[in-house]
């Protein structure tokens, strides 16, 4: 195990190598000699960043504040999303057949995280420059989550093919919204009310 650099430097290399070849950022990643609690805390922080991310970009496209949903909410959201995505790498991920633990599996979601923080980022600046341009990012974002989340699962629980991969985690995050949307509906909460 090594110590991480958390350099701004370093961080924006391991960025780098993480969208040119995952597998091997996933692998660089769990190498680093990290407690649980710096795990959570990293998840923690880029849920925080990524919060205050989207609050910046609620107020560019609408200074009023009409209908975006307050820091709280969206740390909680993100929380929850990102809390159903390591439960998905964990769970579903041993019980078919893998070998990733829990602590990696927040590891790797925490910088998976921070990588999609950095393309938030970038988007928020695009929506102050050139607005057209963020759309394109942020549809790019959603093909780089998925792209890194089937390698940074395939890497976890050392599954050989991608392709099943990809398809697992459709399914369970198909699986995973309609109990979502369920739970919600026994609490008489709508989706449209959480949004």
């Amino acid at each position: 195990m090594a110590v991480m650099d958390t350099s701004f430097s370093a961080l924006l290399g391991l960025i780098r190598e993480t969208i040119a070849s995952p597998q091997d950022a996933a692998r660089l990643v769990l190498r680093a000699a990290l407690p649980m609690q710096t795990r959570w805390e990293a998840l923690a922080l880029v849920i925080l960043l990524s919060a205050i991310l989207s609050q910046a970009a609620a107020f560019i496209m609408a200074p009023d504040g009409g209908g975006a949903a307050g820091p709280v909410q969206a740390s909680m959201i993100q929380a929850v999303a990102l809390g159903l995505t390591i439960f998905g790498m964990h769970v579903i991920g041993r019980a078919m057949g893998g070998q990733g633990n829990l602590a990696d599996a927040v590891l790797l979601v925490a910088w998976l995280q921070g990588v999609m923080v950095a393309a938030q980022a970038l988007q928020v600046v695009a929506l102050l420059i050139l607005p057209p341009v963020s759309v394109l990012i942020g549809v790019l974002s959603i093909v780089l989550f998925l792209w890194l989340l089937t390698n940074f699962v395939a890497v976890l629980h050392g599954f050989e093919s991608l392709g099943k991969v990809f398809a697992a985690i459709i399914m369970s995050a198909f699986g995973l919204a309609v109990v979502l949307v369920i739970i919600l509906n026994i609490l008489g909460l709508s989706p449209q009310m959480m949004m």
